[in-house]
C-alpha cells in the first residue's frame, strides 16, 4: 500500500489558473481524504483543484473518495488495437468507401498526415477550433464546479501548447477543398484526440478518418494503438468497436474543487 498524497499537475495548474493536483495512493477510508484536503486548504488559503483516477475494481476506494468530498465525474475506458493482424488493404478499401456515395465532392477529398511541426498554421487554427467544438461536453465542461470559460480555455491550451508544439506528435487529417473535415492527433503511444467539423458530422467521414489514421500509424511502424475516452461517448465507442478495437482499463475519474 502506498501512502495517500497530492502530486502537482503543472499543465492543469496552467490550464485552470489555479494549483492543480492528482491524488495518488491507497484510500483506506474517507477521513484520510478529508484530512489531506483540509491540510492543503490551510496551506494554500486559496482556490485549488484535485483529480483522482481509480481503476474500476477499486469500488471501495471510489466510495471512500466520494464520502471524503470528491465528486464522481465520469468513467473512462481505453480502446486498444493490435496492428500485427490488421491488413492494410482492408483499411484502404474501407477508407475509400465514402467516395462511392459522395460523388459531388469525391474529387475534392484529400487525406494527409505529417508531423505537427509541418502543419500549416491555418490547419492548426482549424484543429483548435474543431477541438473546442468537439470537447464541449468533456469532463470539465460536465463538472458543475468548473466555469465554461475555464473549460474552453483548458482545451485550447492543451491542444495549442501541449499537443501541437510537441515534435513527437503526428496529425492525420482530411480536407475538402480548403476546409478541414476532421483530424486525429497521435504519437507512438496512440491516439491523443480527434474531431470532426460540425459541418461534416454524420456523413461517414468518421470511419474514413480513423481508418486512414490507422494506416498512417502502421506506416510509421508502430505495433499497436490505444487511447482514452469517456464511456458516455457512445458514438465513438461504437466506431472503435466496428474498427476492431477491444476495450480495457476502465477508470473512475473524480474531481474536487476548493473555491473560496
Amino acid at each position: 500500500m502506498s501512502e495517500l498524497c497530492l502530486i502537482d499537475i503543472p499543465w492543469e495548474t496552467r490550464n485552470l489558473g489555479m494549483p492543480a493536483y492528482q491524488l495518488e495512493g491507497t484510500i483506506k477510508n474517507h477521513k484520510v481524504v478529508e484530512s489531506i484536503l483540509e491540510k492543503k486548504q490551510t496551506e494554500l488559503k486559496n482556490n485549488f483543484f484535485v483529480q483522482l483516477k481509480l481503476d474500476a475494481e477499486k469500488i471501495n476506494e471510489v466510495l471512500y473518495a466520494q464520502e471524503g468530498r470528491l465528486r464522481l465525474i465520469e468513467m473512462s475506458i481505453s480502446p486498444y488495437l493490435n496492428l500485427k493482424n490488421v491488413r492494410s488493404q482492408d483499411l484502404i478499401d474501407s477508407s475509400t468507401s465514402i467516395f462511392c456515395y459522395e460523388p459531388s465532392i469525391r474529387s475534392n477529398i484529400k487525406t494527409h498526415y505529417c508531423s505537427v511541426n509541418n502543419l500549416h498554421e491555418s490547419v492548426k487554427k482549424e484543429i483548435i477550433d474543431i477541438s473546442k467544438e468537439t470537447f464541449s461536453d468533456d469532463r470539465f465542461h460536465m463538472d458543475p464546479n468548473c466555469k465554461k470559460s475555464v473549460a474552453d480555455e483548458r482545451i485550447r491550451l492543451w491542444v495549442e501548447i501541449d499537443i501541437l508544439k510537441d515534435d513527437k506528435n503526428f496529425c492525420s487529417y482530411i480536407k475538402i477543398n480548403e476546409s478541414l473535415v476532421g483530424y486525429i492527433l497521435w504519437n507512438q503511444k496512440g491516439f491523443i484526440l480527434g474531431g470532426l467539423s460540425k459541418d461534416f458530422i454524420g456523413k461517414g467521414f468518421g470511419k474514413t478518418l480513423y481508418n486512414q489514421s490507422i494506416l498512417d500509424v502502421m506506416n510509421e511502424g508502430f505495433q499497436d494503438i490505444s487511447t482514452n475516452i469517456s464511456v458516455n461517448n457512445v458514438p465513438v465507442l461504437n466506431l472503435y468497436s466496428k474498427l476492431g478495437f477491444s476495450f480495457r482499463e476502465p477508470k473512475y475519474i473524480l474531481h474536487y474543487w476548493f473555491l473560496d
